[in-house]
């Protein structure tokens, strides 16, 4: 009995010494970070270079109690504005907190709080910067075409902007042609998302300059859009090569498409002698070529749509001619 008590004695002596040191627990607290239980200031939307209305929060805390005096970094993504302070030491509740001022680019920006070692670091936030007041009014396209009679435009449109250049939506622009032979799709048309608004033209039937202005209620000023209307030409080439027309305007081939002035005339060339024929197909006709020769020509003296062939090659060789 003795020998055990005597074995048994360092054993007790070891239990006594890890229970007056903690026992088994771990000596390394578990801290972490994260986003304060509502109203933490995450998700928030305020026009662009603001301050948001709600400052950011996080809480840290240790093996599950809160922290006191822990040392918070805060930092922004590029663009994604400033915070203030930067760095913040939390109070008796755990909590850390800056106020985010956004940057000057409408859309998501980015703020991160961190803590060195902590559990949960960076904790992310997101806020959504949308454009300030309309003070910019700028074409964006359109401008400086030409075309011909009764043809479309590509669509003008102009650009309202706040002072960084993001495009403010909802804004009502007005188009009026000043001068000149043209019609508007519409009177007036609103600015999408990216701050675009647009409206379609249509050339009159008479040829020369043309002005389409825009104007809006929110930014003075006019934009004057110059536009051309430019007579149908009175001559297209076509030359025959191998087994196929092209049009020596635009590079159709097969069919070759040129379109016209009432008046003009087409010629074709690269014919040889005997290797092709131009030949009317249409319901529309003219005259088909029957003397063999290098070229043709044929005067157009009316509107209409006029297709043909080569006599020789078939439908496999074609073109069409537009008069207008």
């Amino acid at each position: 009995m003795e020998k055990m008590l005597r074995r048994a004695g360092p054993v007790m002596l070891l239990g006594a010494l890890l229970a007056a040191c903690g026992g088994g627990s771990d000596s390394n607290p578990a801290t972490t970070i994260a986003k304060t239980s509502g109203g933490n200031g995450d998700a928030q939307t305020a026009t662009v270079a603001s301050a948001l209305p709600t400052a950011l929060s996080v809480t840290v805390t240790e093996d599950g109690a809160v922290k006191a005096g822990a040392t918070v970094t805060w930092s922004t993504v590029a663009g994604s504005g400033t915070v203030a302070p930067t760095s913040a030491v939390t109070n008796a509740s755990g909590v850390a907190t800056t106020v985010w001022t956004l940057g000057t680019v409408a859309g998501a920006q980015t703020a991160r709080a961190t803590l060195a070692g902590a559990g949960g670091s960076p904790v992310s936030f997101t806020a959504t910067g949308t454009a300030g007041a309309a003070t910019t009014f700028t074409k964006d396209v359109g401008d400086g075409q030409n075309a011909f009679p009764s043809t479309a435009f590509t669509p003008l449109s102009v650009k309202v902007a706040d002072q960084f250049g993001n495009g403010v939506s909802g804004v009502t622009v007005n188009w009026v042609v000043q001068s000149g032979s043209a019609t508007v799709a519409g009177p007036a048309s609103v600015t999408n998302a990216s701050g675009i608004a647009s409206i379609g033209v249509t050339s009159g039937a008479t040829a020369g300059p043309a002005v389409v202005r825009a104007t809006n209620p929110t930014v003075a000023g006019n934009l004057d859009f110059a536009l051309t209307v430019v007579a149908f030409p009175l001559a297209r080439g076509v030359t025959a090569a191998f087994t196929s027309y092209t049009s020596d305007a635009n590079g159709t081939v097969d069919p070759a498409v040129d379109t016209i002035g009432v008046g003009g005339t087409v010629t074709w060339a690269g014919l040889g002698s005997g290797s092709h024929l131009v030949r009317s197909t249409g319901a529309t006709s003219f005259t088909t070529q029957t003397v063999n020769a290098a070229t043709y020509q044929f005067t157009f003296n009316s509107v209409g749509t006029f297709t043909y062939d080569c006599t020789i090659h078939g439908n496999g060789m074609t073109g069409q001619v537009v008069v207008k």
